[in-house]
């Protein structure tokens, strides 16, 4: 690998050597031990005016083709709201999935899973959950809102998944 500097820091092409091998080891499908992928995604309409709006919101963040998301959760860090709280959001994968990690559910469903706190996807763990997998590279999460405009809310998604053939 590379040579450290005087403070035991890698730098320039150094550094792009380590991420290299890093990136081999991510998108490595062969049979074996494999990382685990968690994918981080912030949906913060409180802050970004252009995400209340009633439209799909792409997230700038991708899942690699053949993706499968087995796990999804999300926490809401300031409650959602809209005018009359009967705005819907849904969050999925962009083409392949729309809707599948979170069906649309009103602001003002009596299961607030708009409210701030943890809450599950679809995606639990069990393989009869599991989304179906990407057919490209680069897909995103979407997060759609219809009926009305946000006023606020902000949420942190998590999606494990693996890459299949």
């Amino acid at each position: 690998m590379g040579v450290e500097d005087a403070d035991g820091y890698f730098t320039g092409d150094d550094v792009e050597e380590v991420l290299a091998e890093i990136g081999a080891v991510l998108d490595d499908n062969t049979d074996g031990n494999l990382v685990k992928r968690v994918l981080r995604v912030t949906f913060d309409p409180s802050t970004n005016a252009s995400e209340r709006t009633v439209a799909a919101h792409s997230s700038t963040v991708t899942l690699p083709d053949n993706a499968i998301v087995t796990r999804a959760w999300y926490e809401v860090l300031t409650t959602f709201t809209s005018a009359a709280d009967t705005a819907t959001i849904s969050i999925g994968i962009d083409t392949d999935d729309a809707g599948g990690i979170v069906v649309a559910v009103a602001i003002n469903d009596g299961s607030n899973p708009w409210d701030a706190g943890y809450h599950e996807g679809i995606q639990d763990g069990a393989a009869a959950n599991f989304s179906t997998k990407t057919t490209a590279a680069d897909r995103t999460i979407d997060f759609t809102v219809a009926v009305q405009a946000l006023t606020a809310g902000k949420l942190v998604l998590f999606l494990e998944y693996v890459v299949s053939d």
